[in-house]
């Protein structure tokens, strides 16, 4: 018959075996793109000469709702050098770690209006996508407006 401390101190390195083991398994997180589109003709850029009235960059993140309840993960500023026209493949690549499984981003142009105050566009919301640990993905999200 083992001793009380003998068997407990059998469980404890039964137990800090099991927890060397499992902190050997590593997980990686998803490595993730999202690209959009913005026109550049109809709402300017920010410059150091002109600050109001115009878009300072974007914000994107995930939207459990379609765009109603925004959960922000970054941000982008504007393409250097600053774009007049419609802009196209503007990105934002970041690592998107658990939760993983159906996932939607959003994006959204950030500016600033007459009186300086921040203001943000409704969100362009990408269609739901799988995304799954160490796995790249794209997604295209449509025109920022």
């Amino acid at each position: 018959m083992k001793s009380k401390p003998v068997a407990g101190l059998l469980a404890f390195a039964a137990l800090a075996a099991a927890l060397l083991f499992e902190s050997n398994k590593i997980v990686h997180a998803a490595s993730v793109t999202l690209t959009w589109s913005f026109d550049y003709s109809v709402d300017p850029g920010c410059t150091s000469t002109s600050a109001k009235n115009c878009v300072s960059g974007f914000e994107f993140g995930t939207t459990p709702d379609g765009g109603v309840t925004l959960n922000r993960i970054g941000s982008v500023p504007n393409p250097s050098p600053l774009p007049t026209t419609l802009t196209n493949g503007i990105t934002a690549a970041f690592k998107q770690g658990p939760p993983y499984g159906s996932i939607v981003y959003y994006v959204r142009s950030a500016g600033v209006d007459g009186a300086g105050n921040p203001v943000f566009s409704s969100a362009a919301v990408a269609q739901a996508v799988q995304v799954n640990p160490g796995q790249p993905l794209n997604v295209t999200v449509t025109s920022v407006k």
